[in-house]
């Protein structure tokens, strides 16, 4: 059985555009965020994507670790979690239909 960490989740508004995803974040705003603990990285990750799900909206999750020490595995299991992704392609760069 592993050992219960404690982790922070905030979802910061995201949306794919073209080939890139594009992920807004500003100074001072707030943005959804959770406590939670979880016992592995497959715990953790379907509690990320729970909790992204009930918010709804095309979103970024960035998970932050509690421990003084991130367990094995951390960085490559919550380094690209993208939720609701919307395509905008061409829509915010002036490229309407003439």
């Amino acid at each position: 059985m592993a050992k219960t960490i404690d982790y922070e989740i905030t979802l910061h508004p995201a949306h794919r555009d073209g080939a890139f995803i594009v992920t807004k974040f500003q100074m001072m705003e707030t943005y959804p965020h959770r406590r939670i603990q979880a016992a592995g990285m497959d715990d953790l990750i379907n509690q990320v994507t729970q909790f992204a799900m009930e918010h709804g909206a095309s979103c970024r999750a960035a998970v932050r670790c509690l421990a003084p020490r991130k367990p094995p595995g951390f960085a490559k299991a919550t380094a690209e979690l993208y939720f609701n992704l919307e395509d905008r392609t061409g829509t915010a760069c002036g490229d309407a239909v003439r």
